[in-house]
Order: structure tokens, then sequence, then C-alpha cells
């Protein structure tokens, strides 16, 4: 998931402030992603999957190319939109921070540094970027650290999720708990099924493989659990909204 992230490859393209009332827009296909910091908010961020209620001091990330609806009977933020070759999804995501006075802060430092423009703005812009990320991160990596049923799956799952041969009986079994209850307790944690989360991982390592320019594209693919290349071809585009082929001619 995005706020898991400990790296981001990003280019900071403009910070803004918005305080509007009895919202209701469709955004399509927007070239660039955003992350926001919610002041005061009742707001519904619906795709075609999914719905999220997003409130009071909620940090959202909605990445690129997602065709989303926003309803709001108020919506104060701040928001960054950014380019970014290192994460890839087709879902919103969001989270509460226990501690949402440091990000209150940052937010603010970062509309003030953009909107006053002085000389290097864009490198302190950018340099406050990455504190934001440090900081979603070390609050979903507390978060997500505490005493779990599941925690040596999901550890084998980040060790493993390259293996072509990973099972999920295999995931399970390192919790000592049954497959189906594995299922069950993952999607309760992390909101998504432990099939999505490999997928994901799978694919950011993809994305990484290619930017690198080292490999094939079935290079890539069998690196990154892949066997089938054809198999890799399809789930790259349903994630990422193009084939492997076109993100490498693009980047």
């Amino acid at each position: 998931m995005f706020f898991e992230n400990d790296s981001m490859i990003f280019n900071l393209l403009d910070v803004r402030r918005l305080n509007q009332k009895n919202v209701n827009m469709f955004n399509s296909g927007r070239n660039f992603s955003a992350l926001s910091f919610r002041f005061h908010a009742d707001t519904l961020l619906s795709t075609e999957t999914n719905t999220c209620h997003v409130q009071d001091h909620s940090v959202t990330f909605v990445p690129a190319r997602l065709d989303y609806s926003r309803k709001a009977t108020v919506d104060e933020l701040i928001v960054i939109h950014f380019d970014t070759t290192s994460y890839y999804t087709k879902e919103i995501e969001h989270f509460t921070p226990k501690d949402p006075e440091v990000l209150t802060t940052l937010f603010g430092q970062i509309l003030d540094c953009w909107s006053k423009k002085e000389i290097g703005y864009k490198y302190r812009c950018s340099a406050l970027l990455c504190e934001i990320f440090a900081e979603c991160h070390t609050q979903n990596f507390i978060a997500s650290s505490k005493k779990s049923k599941i925690q040596k799956s999901v550890a084998y799952i980040l060790k493993n999720y390259k293996n072509h041969d990973l099972s999920m009986d295999q995931i399970a079994r390192q919790s000592f708990i049954s497959e189906v209850y594995f299922r069950k307790l993952f999607k309760k944690e992390y909101g998504i099924s432990p099939q999505k989360y490999i997928i994901q991982l799978r694919i950011q390592n993809a994305i990484g493989l290619i930017s690198t320019g080292y490999y094939s594209l079935k290079e890539v693919a069998y690196m990154s659990g892949y066997r089938d290349y054809k198999y890799f071809s399809m789930e790259f585009k349903r994630v990422n909204g193009i084939s492997p082929s076109k993100y490498l001619y693009n980047f």
C-alpha cells in the first residue's frame, strides 16, 4: 500500500488549498497523483469498485489515471499533485494519523513554501514532501507493527512474494491458521485480499526493474514472480492501465 512505502520517486507539480462546500464532482483520467490532508471534511470518494468516507485529519492518496467522484458537504484540505514512477494502484487509499498535528504542520509548511515561490522553493518543497512521505510511512509502520495473528505470514509474503511457487496455503501455515481464516484476517487488517497485496508487490517490483533499463520485459516478469509473460502483461495492464511494453516505451 502507498503509505507502507519507505521510498518514493516523484516529480512535484503543484500544492494548493481547497475550501469547498456542497461538492459534487467527477474526475476523469488525471495524469498525476494526489496526496491530501483534510482539516475539516465529510467527504465520499467513489470509484467503480469502492467508496471511502474521509473526515477530519485524514490523509488520502489518489493515484493517476483513476476515474472517481467526490461528494462532500464540507471539504477543506491541502492537496499535493505529483508524478511518480515507483507506485501504481487502481484504488484510493487513506488513513487517519494517530498524531495529526505533525502532518498539519508539514502540509502547512509545504503550501506556504510553494505559495511564496522564493528562490529554490521547488527543492525545499520536495524536501518537505519527503518529510510528509516519511511521516505517513512512520505512522503506518507503527500502526501495523502491533501484535497480529498474521504477523509471521505477512513477513513471509514480503520475503517470498517473488517466488513462483508461493501459495496461500504456505503463507497461512506460517501463522498456524487455515487459509480461509488467514484471508479473512488479512482483508480485515489491510483492506484488500492477500492475493491483491502480492500482485501489488510484484508489479511495484516490476516497475522498478523496468525503470533501470537493464532487463528485458520477459526477464522482468520472471524476476517479479511470473513464469508466464502473457499473464504478467495482463496483470500489469490491469493494475497500471497500460501494458509493460507501452510503459517501457513511455518511460
